[in-house]
C-alpha cells in the first residue's frame, strides 16, 4: 500500500465531520461531480472520502512546504473549504427556496453569486500570497493546480486539481 494510500485512509478517519458536508447525490447545478470519490454512502455502508479534503492533503504532501509557507498554505485551504461549506449550504436551503416568489427567488441568485464572488476572491488573494513565497521546483508542482483547485467546491471543470502536473 502507497503512503498516498494511507495517509488518504488516515485523512478519512479525521475529516469523517466534514465527509457529512458533501453527502448525498448533486440534482442539479453547475456540472461536475457530486464531490465524492468512490461509491460509498448508505448504499454501500462507507462514507467516501471527500475528493475536495484528499485532493487539498495530496497538494499539500506535492509542495513540501516550509514552515513560513504552512500557514499561507492553511489561509488557502481554509478559503477554499469556507466555499464549499457555502456551496452545500445553499444546496441544502434550495428546496425551501423554490417556495419564494420569482423576485425573490432572482434575488436571491443575485446575493449568492456576490457571495461566491467575494470567497473566490478571497481564495485567489491567499493563492497569490502562497505562490510568491513558493521556490521554482514548488511554483511548478503549483501552477496547473492551484487555480483548478479552487474551482472543485463550484464543480466548474477546469483542468484536473487532483493530479500533479505531467512532467516532460
Amino acid at each position: 500500500m502507497s503512503k498516498r494510500a494511507l495517509l488518504a485512509g488516515a485523512l478519512a478517519l479525521v475529516a469523517l465531520p466534514a465527509a457529512a458536508q458533501y453527502g448525498g447525490r448533486r440534482r442539479g447545478g453547475m456540472g461536475g461531480d457530486s464531490g465524492q470519490k468512490g461509491g460509498g454512502g448508505p448504499e454501500g455502508g462507507k462514507e467516501p472520502t471527500p475528493v475536495l479534503e484528499t485532493t487539498l492533503h495530496e497538494f499539500h504532501e506535492d509542495l513540501k512546504l516550509t514552515g513560513d509557507q504552512e500557514s499561507l498554505f492553511e489561509r488557502y485551504a481554509e478559503s477554499i473549504r469556507a466555499l464549499g461549506r457555502d456551496v452545500q449550504r445553499d444546496r441544502s436551503s434550495s428546496a425551501s427556496a423554490a417556495k419564494l416568489e420569482l423576485m425573490q427567488r432572482i434575488e436571491r441568485n443575485v446575493d449568492a453569486m456576490r457571495n461566491r464572488l467575494a470567497a473566490v476572491e478571497e481564495i485567489a488573494d491567499a493563492a497569490k500570497a502562497l505562490y510568491a513565497l513558493l521556490r521554482p521546483e514548488q511554483q511548478s508542482v503549483a501552477d496547473p493546480r492551484l487555480a483548478t483547485l479552487m474551482l472543485l467546491p463550484l464543480g466548474v471543470a477546469g483542468g484536473d486539481a487532483r493530479k500533479p502536473p505531467a512532467r516532460g
